[in-house]
């Protein structure tokens, strides 16, 4: 649960619908149950300041005969090895600490890559169970074209044949190219076309830009 709240606010998430299949730790948090032992003590009073970081929040209980997906999810994150994760796909959850009244929560960054849906398609012909979703991933897809070693890229109104660039460049390539700028402030639409020229695309370009401008 702990974990769980650790990596929303990660996510930037104000409000939380949270579900758990243990009775027990959902009257305990919801205060319905009295907390007796120490350490679930130290976990609670742990849980209680998380649960302050964000604007709303509810817990729900869930049957387990009803939590089967996120059963077999978490059996799935367990049972596998390191060097068969794929970056962005599963959350390892490392350690969590509870000692002395110190909570520790250590996990890996959760990043979502907007790319992964559309490699997916073009790679393996995968789509969403959903069928409205689906239709309208195959419209958009058409625009993207995969190299043979996994690059993505998609084909501009105006412009080159752009790169899609994951997370982990969106903050760095519209810095280096209003830099390239001789000192001249960008507006964001200039920004935009500037870095749409050099051959760049994600999917927030226009959010994530006007945020740095």
């Amino acid at each position: 649960m702990i974990a769980g709240l650790e990596l929303a606010k990660v996510l930037r998430a104000e409000v939380i619908e949270a579900k758990c299949d243990s009775l027990l730790v959902v009257n305990q948090v919801n205060r319905t149950f009295e907390v007796r032992e120490e350490q679930m003590q130290r976990y609670l009073d742990k849980l209680q300041v998380t649960l302050h970081r964000f604007k709303e929040w509810t817990l729900l209980h869930v049957p387990r005969d009803q939590n089967s997906e996120a059963d077999a999810l978490a059996n799935l994150g367990s049972s596998v090895e390191d060097n068969e994760l794929n970056l962005g796909a599963i959350v390892q959850l490392i350690r969590s600490v509870i000692e002395e009244g110190h909570a520790e929560i250590k996990s890996t960054s959760l990043t979502w890559d907007w790319r992964n849906k559309y490699i997916e398609y073009l790679k393996n012909g995968k789509l969403p169970p959903d069928l409205k979703e689906s239709r309208a991933l195959c419209t958009k897809a058409a625009r993207f074209t995969l190299t043979e070693d996994g690059t993505l890229f998609t084909r501009m109104f105006y412009g080159p044949l752009a790169i899609c660039l994951g997370p982990g460049d969106t903050k760095s390539v519209p810095r280096e190219v209003h830099e390239g700028t001789c000192g001249n402030h960008s507006g964001v639409e200039s920004l935009v076309q500037k870095v749409i020229r050099a051959g760049y695309y994600w999917i927030d370009m226009e959010k994530n830009t006007k945020e740095f401008v």
